[in-house]
């Protein structure tokens, strides 16, 4: 029975570049009607950015909370953490849908 053997690596693949020309100038005329595919970008673009402030406005009533906090009141190690903890939470807010390690 034959073995089969696997080739050997000799180097990495190397990408191949594709070059895009530019455009001509003539090509963007702001006064031109926008097509079907411009008009569906500026939809999606609304899309995003609504969903973008849905997600910002959930947060809007702990931040004004944070904001209004007394800061003089905050007298103890455990509550300095606190306030950092739901600060931090508000600043740092995952960028993606993936799960974290």
């Amino acid at each position: 029975m034959a073995k089969a053997t696997a080739k050997p690596i000799t180097k990495a693949r190397q990408r191949r570049v594709v070059p895009i020309p530019e455009p001509p100038k003539e090509a963007f005329d702001k006064d031109r009607p926008a097509g079907k595919l411009l008009q569906a970008q500026a939809v999606h673009l609304r899309h995003a950015l609504a969903r973008y402030v849905q997600r910002v406005a959930r947060h809007l009533h702990k931040v004004g909370d944070l904001l209004a906090m007394d800061l003089s009141t905050i007298k103890t190690e455990g509550q300095v953490s606190e306030y950092a903890e739901k600060v931090t939470a508000i600043l740092h807010k995952p960028t993606s849908n993936r799960k974290r390690k």
